[in-house]
């Protein structure tokens, strides 16, 4: 049975491709490389090498930009653990790979504070 609320948008703009850096706010020790695989109108799912629960707090890097979000659910596996992440707030970059990021952003997630206005230079 689907329990998704929302459509997913698999990533297939050269994203899933592109590593992430994913830092367990809650537990800074814990930041390694991922993979975003899919954006919602809620948020993202992401692979991370190491456990998460929902409630943990991540930060979420793409060369120039930062995401920053709430798991919602977590499924661990080996080696990966797989998660859904409500994201909070990004602070978009100015590089080529920020650009088509904002770009899916903005149609997916509009009211995301931070993919309308503003930039951040890492």
């Amino acid at each position: 049975m689907e329990r998704r609320f929302d459509r997913r948008y698999l990533i297939g703009l050269g994203l899933a491709s592109v590593p992430v850096r994913v830092t367990d706010l809650s537990k800074s020790e814990r930041t390694a490389d991922g993979q975003i695989t899919d954006i919602s109108e809620s948020g993202m799912g992401l692979t991370v090498p190491f456990e998460l629960a929902a409630g943990d707090i991540l930060q979420i890097e793409v060369e120039d930009t930062r995401l920053f979000g709430i798991v919602a659910h977590a499924s661990q596996g080996t080696p990966q653990c797989q998660a859904g992440v409500e994201l909070q707030r990004v602070l978009i970059g100015a590089s080529n790979l920020s650009s088509v990021l904002r770009r899916t952003l903005r149609q997916v997630l509009p009211e995301l504070p931070g993919v309308v206005a503003g930039s951040f230079q890492a």
